[in-house]
């Protein structure tokens, strides 16, 4: 109950989906290879007096994890389309805003449209995008892992099976990722255009 009621009210769905889940699946992942390495027992590990404690290395993992993908991980934030470009001119003179380059005009428009967005979508779609980027560094790490238990194994097809399917969950949650991304463009930007006709 500490948990439900004191800790997590206090992180927004991007600190949540964003930094814990991703830690925690990064922990998980971890553990894991240690298992398969033989150098982990995995009962005592995960314990409730050692909950807390695995909960906020999670949460910070999962920071570091995203600073990972912020480094590889490279969208066209700068980049728009000719209509959203229309959209964006929209956002400059509804706020008499003079010298905004596209990427800070919509920047002033994510800020308007997560706060005034009732259905929760604009947060969602952010908390899903940093979701799915933060597993595809993940599991893009982890590939170099079961590639070296591969070759040290002579090529076992356990281990190789391992290899292909992180760097093809690696390749989904990208995907996954950089649609989450368009959602959340299109959605800051159609929120936009809704709360300025009103």
């Amino acid at each position: 109950m500490f948990l439900q009621n004191k800790f997590f009210p206090k992180l927004n769905i991007y600190d949540q989906f964003g930094y814990l889940l991703v830690g925690g699946v990064s922990f998980l992942v971890l553990i894991f290879n240690l298992y398969l390495l033989a150098k982990l027992d995995l009962v005592p590990v995960f314990n409730t007096q050692t909950l807390i404690a695995w909960i906020l290395a999670a949460y910070c993992l999962g920071h570091l994890l995203q600073a990972f993908a912020n480094f590889f991980i490279k969208e066209k934030k700068s980049q728009f389309t000719e209509s959203e470009k229309e959209i964006l001119k929209r956002v400059n003179n509804h706020f008499k805003l003079k010298n905004q380059s596209s990427s800070q005009l919509f920047t002033i428009c994510y800020m308007l449209a997560s706060a005034k967005d009732i259905t929760g979508h604009v947060k969602s779609f952010n908390a899903y995008y940093g979701l799915y980027r933060g597993w595809s560094i993940i599991f893009f790490l982890n590939a170099p892992f079961f590639l070296f238990l591969v070759v040290e194994n002579y090529f076992n097809y356990f281990y190789l099976i391992f290899f292909f399917s992180s760097v093809l969950l690696g390749l989904l949650f990208l995907q996954r990722s950089q649609r989450f991304y368009k959602y959340l463009r299109t959605k800051t930007l159609q929120t936009f255009l809704l709360l300025t006709k009103i």
